[in-house]
């Protein structure tokens, strides 16, 4: 799908309010709303463009993200994959080239859960010959909106636990996050004045936030990769900080073991991403090593399933 002015200005417009009507987002782009509505679903679609509602680990008491890589048997890929997209705590699967067959994320609430993922659920997944996991303590940048976006944005977790409505109404905004609140009453089976309470409740509360989120490939990216990094220990925060101001990087957090930090970046050519390997990289003080994994496909990406881990 080729893209052009017109669908340029909605996915822009719509980071400003991703749930707007579609005949307020035409008002404002001077469109008709036919124009609006056709162009708005064929980017949905196609894939370019999805608006996702995301829920906040840490306002709902998650103290660990846990990055971990995994390598199988050969010809077990898909088999690994499909277990690990079927754990609630286990947020993001992406399948790589390079140091690891696997690379996902997992969302756990305390210590307890975490020695549960790990003892009961990873280390018994048939054909999985290693595992690496590397605790991310800090984010310093998260263009995906899934983490964090700002550093230094400490908060105290509120003294909150999701009712079963809460749930329902995340999973449901999850599936369609444009859904009007009369839509959501109904799919979640309670009263629209509910509904709209405890939605908005969340909302400004920061428990959820709706967020558009672009295909790179919709926008000529096509590499896609994960840099590990080893640093200076004096200097891991500031070559982190430096990364992050790249224009290619789109996450970027500081991790334990034996890397220092991950670097989510996308180029569109590879003579981009040489450029950036050979001369960004090498002109930041501080990093001592680094190492290059594409990410080939990303079979899970989900923002509530977590809620339902522990």
């Amino acid at each position: 799908m080729q893209l052009d002015k017109v669908d340029l200005m909605i996915m822009e417009e719509l980071k400003e309010d991703v749930r707007q009507p579609v005949h307020a987002l035409a008002k404002k782009l001077g469109m008709k709303r036919t124009t609006v509505t056709y162009r708005l679903n064929r980017l949905r679609s196609e894939g370019i463009l999805r608006i996702a509602c995301v829920g906040d680990p840490e306002l709902l008491g998650y103290q660990f993200l846990l990055l971990i890589g995994i390598n199988v048997t050969p010809g077990k890929v898909d088999n690994v994959i499909n277990e690990l997209v079927c754990l609630p705590a286990v947020v993001v699967v992406t399948l790589t080239a390079g140091r690891y067959n696997i690379l996902a994320w997992a969302l756990l609430r305390d210590r307890p859960s975490f020695a549960n993922l790990v003892s009961e659920h990873l280390t018994k997944i048939p054909h999985v010959l290693s595992l690496d996991l590397m605790h991310s303590f800090q984010w310093i940048r998260d263009d995906l909106n899934y983490f964090k976006s700002q550093v230094g944005d400490v908060r105290k977790p509120p003294e909150y636990s999701p009712s079963d409505t809460d749930l329902a109404i995340v999973r449901a905004m999850e599936i369609d996050p444009r859904q009007t609140v009369a839509a959501l009453a109904k799919t979640v089976g309670c009263s629209r004045s509910v509904a709209k309470r405890r939605l908005d409740s969340l909302v400004s509360d920061g428990i959820i936030r709706f967020v558009s989120l672009v295909d790179p490939k919709g926008l000529k990216y096509e590499i896609w990769v994960v840099i590990l990094v080893k640093s200076q220990p004096d200097k891991q925060y500031a070559v982190a900080k430096e990364l992050s101001m790249q224009s290619t990087s789109t996450h970027v957090s500081l991790i334990t073991g034996q890397w220092h930090i991950f670097v989510a970046a996308r180029f569109k050519k590879n003579e981009e991403m040489y450029n950036f390997m050979s001369n960004t990289l090498s002109s930041i003080p501080g990093i001592l090593e680094f190492e290059v994994i594409h990410l080939l496909k990303i079979p899970k990406y989900s923002f509530s399933s977590f809620l339902d881990s522990n």
